[in-house]
């Protein structure tokens, strides 16, 4: 607990000084923010942009290496070509800068700033115009002081300068907003010719200011796409088909794999089966078991089940379910484990940290959360995959196979190298991983066939249940009375494993608990304060078995050179502070 509770203070103290840090960056002010645009247009009458900043700041000491202001260059939805022509300066001197993403850093990261320091960042941009709708214009509406600024600014200017063809397609006068984003409070405007200037009060932190002019429909043409921006736009767009494509390939993929390496097409016919597979575990048919026809987390309570069902151990219920928590399980060992299949010792072995004796006790709730554990169970699933090859011969590499998906995976590999499509690239790769999947041998056909046989047993009705067993077929695969009730109760307790491996345990544990009663018995290998549920014991496991597997800019819809504009509803923007 103590070891928590200083780590908790080492991280408090961490992040409240990296907040202070960033905090103390911006521990400073801008004087005088002036903006100078010129807005022309150029040969083929698209919009053209140059901006001229002024920034003078106050710095105390040792505290900023210099300003950081951070730039949006697009408009939108598609690039304005940003060029940074200079950073110096008030007498004209170039300033050291550094680009981090879209956030120009001046200043040297060894040297300290303070006191009266002005830059002055020159750089040109296009297409920064745009045809609203609602105004029937074209117009330049545009964040000149982005929103982001993390810094006051106690005076800031704007000065729009038009090219002498713009002063004659000019519609409106200029509207200016100031503030925070979505503020609507106006700037005082004044014009003058081909000069329009906006002038605005003291701004606090992340407030900005916005102009908008309109013009003449027509009096610039639109964005158009370079060849190499259309060839990106056509790759992107086919990326997203190719997404799709690769999607259902997936899909496809995936159910032929299973169905190559389930033998599916030889599965057929499937007689019912009524008993479980002979010499065979619960953990073992749960991996020929498809992943879709298993519960989640079911395996070990239902391995656990038939461990207890054939009396090697006990399962104790130690406080029962309740609205607010999942019932509480002990499991003690009442036979020594040795006659059983490995992978059913080693799962004994797994729950009690050794080879369990004869009386052990252990309550399952101390295996939640429990590193060890975990590690053991992770162990024994890759233990698993040898067995299932190697000991009990119910799997193999095929050639046919492997060959196939290897085809597959050339295939698709070629079309990811001619259509540059990183998508079918890691789809070819996930069809070669599967080249290497094993397929059931005979015996391991012969295995799931008798398992899908019984999981049909379980499934159907009561009534046709004891048909089945009533049959000639049934009488000779089982040997069991169907009006005994006692029979059935040791035929059903047989299958309730797997009834629990398919998530059919609710309808198998109600007609087993009927039969108790009218037998007049309880479960042997079960003791608790109420009879058995092996759904609820099948949730407890499943909870058991996962813990071991387990700066932007906004651009308006609507005009602004009209007056229904507000703050940051332009191109541009951003914002900064200091570094």
């Amino acid at each position: 607990m103590k070891r928590f509770f200083f780590g908790m203070v080492a991280v408090i103290v961490l992040l409240v000084g990296f907040g202070s840090t960033v905090q103390a960056t911006n521990n400073f002010t801008i004087s005088k923010y002036t903006v100078d645009m010129e807005l022309g247009r150029d040969s083929e009458q698209r919009s053209t942009l140059r901006t001229k900043l002024t920034i003078t700041a106050n710095f105390p000491p040792r505290q900023n290496h210099g300003i950081a202001p951070v730039f949006v260059k697009k408009y939108n939805g598609h690039p304005t070509h940003f060029t940074l022509e200079s950073v110096t300066d008030e007498r004209g001197a170039p300033l050291e800068y550094t680009w981090h993403n879209d956030e120009l850093r001046i200043g040297n990261k060894d040297t300290y700033v303070k006191g009266k320091k002005t830059y002055v960042i020159t750089y040109t941009q296009r297409d920064v115009t745009k045809s609203y709708h609602d105004t029937g214009k074209q117009e330049f509406y545009w964040d000149a002081i982005g929103t982001n600024w993390q810094v006051p600014i106690q005076s800031a200017s704007v000065t729009l300068k038009l090219s002498p063809e713009l002063v004659a397609a000019k519609r409106t006068n200029l509207q200016c907003y100031q503030g925070r984003f979505g503020s609507n409070q106006r700037c005082e405007v004044r014009e003058q010719g081909d000069t329009l200037t906006a002038t605005a009060r003291a701004l606090p932190k992340r407030a900005g200011v916005t102009i908008a002019v309109g013009f003449a429909p027509g009096t610039f043409a639109a964005y158009q796409m370079s060849f190499m921006e259309q060839l990106i736009d056509w790759w992107a767009k086919l990326q997203l088909v190719l997404l799709a494509v690769a999607l259902i390939l997936a899909g496809v993929t995936i159910v032929a794999y299973y169905r190559s390496i389930g033998r599916r097409k030889e599965l057929e016919p499937i007689p019912p089966e009524y008993l479980p597979p002979r010499g065979t575990s619960v953990t073992t048919s749960a991996k020929l078991v498809q992943p879709f026809h298993m519960v989640k987390g079911s395996v070990m309570a239902a391995q656990m089940i038939d461990l207890a069902v054939r009396h090697y151990i006990q399962v104790i219920e130690v406080k029962p379910r309740t609205t607010w928590r999942t019932a509480e399980y002990e499991v003690k060992v009442i036979q020594a484990p040795g006659k059983l299949l490995a992978e059913e010792q080693e799962m004994l072995r797994n729950i009690f940290g050794s080879s369990p004796k004869v009386g052990k006790r252990l309550n399952l709730k101390t295996l939640r959360n429990n590193a060890r554990y975990a590690a053991r169970v992770r162990y024994s699933a890759k233990q698993m995959k040898g067995r299932l090859t190697d000991d009990y011969g119910l799997q193999a590499r095929e050639p046919q196979h492997t060959r196939r998906f290897r085809r597959y995976a050339i295939i698709i590999s070629i079309f990811a190298v001619l259509l540059l499509s990183p998508v079918l690239l890691v789809l070819a790769g996930m069809v070669f991983y599967l080249s290497f999947g094993k397929v059931l041998t005979d015996k391991g056909l012969a295995l799931r066939r008798h398992l899908a046989g019984l999981k049909r047993y379980i499934g159907v009705a009561e009534v046709e249940r004891l048909q089945m067993l009533q049959s000639p077929e049934g009488a000779e695969k089982v040997k069991v009375n169907a009006s005994d009730e006692k029979q059935l109760v040791k035929l059903y307790e047989r299958v309730l494993p797997y009834a629990v491996l398919f998530g059919q345990e609710k309808e198998w544990s109600k007609q087993l608990g009927k039969y108790y009663e009218q037998a007049g018995e309880q479960p042997d290998w079960y003791a608790g304060q109420g009879a058995f549920n092996a759904a609820v014991f099948s949730a407890g496991m499943s909870n058991l078995s996962s813990t071991a597997v387990s700066v932007s800019s906004f651009e308006s819809s609507t005009g602004g050179s009209t007056g229904g504009g507000f703050v940051g509803g332009g191109g541009g923007g951003g914002g900064g502070g200091g570094w």
